[in-house]
């Protein structure tokens, strides 16, 4: 078994005030944090120290301190070189967390607790350990992680009560230093001390949060939207000083979402920068090799896949999958908050349908399941016939077939799933030559800029709705001044809001808990109850998805409203549900009364 192989190195001298000398390229190229464990590496009464160390670009350095002997009453220093290293044995950032608790002498189960994993999928990754390394048994990794230099600062989860352990007392040294920054006067007001005085290059090592966004394919324009929402969530948090003085970075990996190929190596290129938690839209739901990539990384994973399949999963075996959260309710809303729609509607006296047919074009994806069971019985409970349900391919779909298909039924509405802008665009075009007298509710895709963009008059009077939507109250047209102020463009109603909430909500827990330990994020996002621009989340269930007002709760303050919208003069106005929205803002669509010749 060979060491981490090492490339170009550096060395230089600190000081205990954290004053650095050597050649200006040595200085410049130190680390940023690692400052803050050579400092506390003094404090300490170790000669030396060796260790990896992960920098925020991703790369895996050799690092050693040695204590420089200096004369009585001198400020002590400490030598340090460090060098680019290559693990071996192609071992990840996650398997080197387990093998440095490993050698500390952890068991699976306290090493679950401190990465927020379970304690099966430990054993699996020991597993895999004993393999890489040639090892038959827990001592023969231990000893290898030592003799080959494959132990990390800082320590995966933070600190430890034991101390004895080089690495384990620096580690205690930098959470001691830290917890002693800020003191309390007598007027019981926080002073903190001038840092720069004590340490003139200390910087705190921020919070990463890794995005998988579709910026290629067909759903660009839903990745660009997202992109803006979580940099605006960011730059909000940055001006404020940060979480608790740590800035947050936002670390982007684009994949065309219907590829899965690309999905997975996007969530496996966040997993190897080992961030501290991964957001994203819907790229899960066409790569269920997702949930196991991130179930095995143990950081928390929040996502708006609207997909009641891997709620499921999530709500069948929370041990493993603990960290993964629905921000949003799922789709199987979708069909039923239709029928509603229409009854409501009609019932009102607002519109009276041409027909009892309704029909159902679904997009041929893993997890579009709207024209589902509830949707049929809700449709035979207020005698409404299902007379159709059309299959549509993400590509290149022969409207002008699937249409005439539709009008052979008279429908009095159509639910369309199709969710890339151009394509519904497209659709809407040729539904209005047909002159049909037909409702049209889009699920979710209008909510895109683009589409508005690209369909102009053609859509108005379209109905669509979004189990995840921006509320047009305060904490909405604040989100969208703000948003335009640093995009220059509007923002669209549900997945720049999303992943803005999604940032949000993340940065609450860092700030609430004071740690980034996945298991204490976990908790708090299980437990609290966190009102963002898209409603209240609430995702203490045990599917640990949002809950849906008013299609699983009647109480809006633990849910988020499925919210129903209708293009009125080239934007949109929301018809409910009430108290968010007024469905006798409805208007008769213009493509009404064309066919009556």
């Amino acid at each position: 078994m060979t060491r981490a192989s090492s490339g170009r190195s550096w060395e230089c001298t600190v000081d205990a005030l954290g004053t650095s000398s050597g050649t200006s390229r040595a200085r410049s190229a130190l680390p940023l944090g690692l400052v803050d464990y050579i400092t506390a590496f003094l404090l300490t009464e170790h000669e030396h120290v060796q260790f990896l160390w992960r920098t925020v670009e991703g790369r895996w350095l050799t690092v050693r301190l040695e204590r420089v002997a200096q004369p009585s009453g001198r400020q002590s220093q400490a030598h340090v070189h460090w060098a680019v290293a290559t693990l071996p044995a192609g071992l990840t950032t996650r398997e080197i967390d387990v093998l440095t608790l490993v050698c500390l002498g952890l068991t699976n189960i306290q090493i679950a607790e401190r990465l927020g994993n379970s304690a099966r999928t430990v054993s699996t990754q020991v597993e895999r350990l004993l393999g890489k390394l040639g090892q038959q048994s827990r001592a023969g990794l231990a000893a290898i992680a030592v003799d080959a230099r494959l132990v990390r600062l800082p320590l995966p989860g933070g600190s430890f009560d034991e101390a004895g352990l080089s690495i384990v007392d620096v580690e205690r040294a930098v959470h001691a230093r830290s917890r002693a920054i800020t003191t309390t006067n007598t007027a019981d007001r926080p002073v903190t001390h001038h840092l720069k005085a004590l340490r003139p290059s200390l910087r705190r090592a921020p919070f990463h949060i890794g995005s998988v966004l579709p910026l290629t394919g067909p759903s660009w324009a839903d990745g660009l939207e997202a992109h803006r929402g979580a940099e605006l969530a960011v730059a909000q948090i940055n001006a404020r000083g940060g979480i608790g003085g740590r800035p947050v970075e936002h670390v982007v990996a684009s994949a065309d979402f219907f590829n899965p190929i690309e999905v997975a190596s996007a969530f496996r290129s966040l997993v190897d920068l080992d961030v501290d938690a991964i957001i994203t839209s819907y790229a899960n739901a066409e790569c269920p090799e997702v949930l196991d990539i991130v179930a095995d990384f143990g950081q928390p994973f929040l996502h708006n896949a609207t997909y009641e399949q891997q709620v499921e999963m999530v709500r069948e075996d929370q041990s493993r999958f603990g960290m993964v959260f629905q921000t949003c309710p799922s789709e199987i809303h979708y069909g039923s908050g239709f029928i509603r729609l229409l009854d409501e509607l009609r019932d009102s006296g607002q519109w009276t349908p041409t027909s009892s047919s309704i029909v159902a074009l679904e997009l041929e994806t893993n997890s579009t399941h709207t024209a589902n069971e509830a949707f049929f019985r809700a449709a035979e409970r207020s005698g409404w016939n299902v007379a159709d349900v059309a299959i549509v391919p993400v590509q290149n779909p022969d409207w002008r077939s699937l249409v005439s298909r539709i009008t052979n039924h008279a429908p009095a509405a159509v639910m369309i799933t199709h969710f890339v802008p151009d394509a519904l665009v497209d659709f809407q075009r040729v539904f209005n030559e047909f002159g049909n007298d037909a409702l049209v509710y889009g699920v979710y895709g209008p909510s895109i800029p683009q589409y508005q963009t690209a369909a102009r008059d053609a859509s108005e009077g379209v109905i669509w709705s979004t189990v995840t939507g921006m509320y047009d109250d305060e904490f909405g047209r604040a989100f969208r001044r703000d948003f335009e102020r640093l995009h220059g463009t509007p923002a669209g109603w549900s997945q720049a809001s999303a992943a803005y909430d999604q940032v949000k909500l993340l940065s609450a827990a860092w700030g609430s808990t004071g740690s980034a330990s996945s298991a204490e994020v976990q908790q708090y996002l299980r437990s609290t109850v966190y009102r963002g621009v898209n409603g209240v989340y609430y995702l203490g269930g045990p599917g640990q998805a949002a809950l849906s007002y008013p299609d699983v709760t009647p109480d809006p303050s633990i849910a988020q409203a499925h919210m129903v919208y209708q293009v009125q003069d080239g934007r949109p106005r929301v018809l409910g549900p009430a108290p968010y929205g007024d469905l006798r803002s409805f208007k008769t669509p213009p493509w009404f009364g064309k066919n009556s010749a």
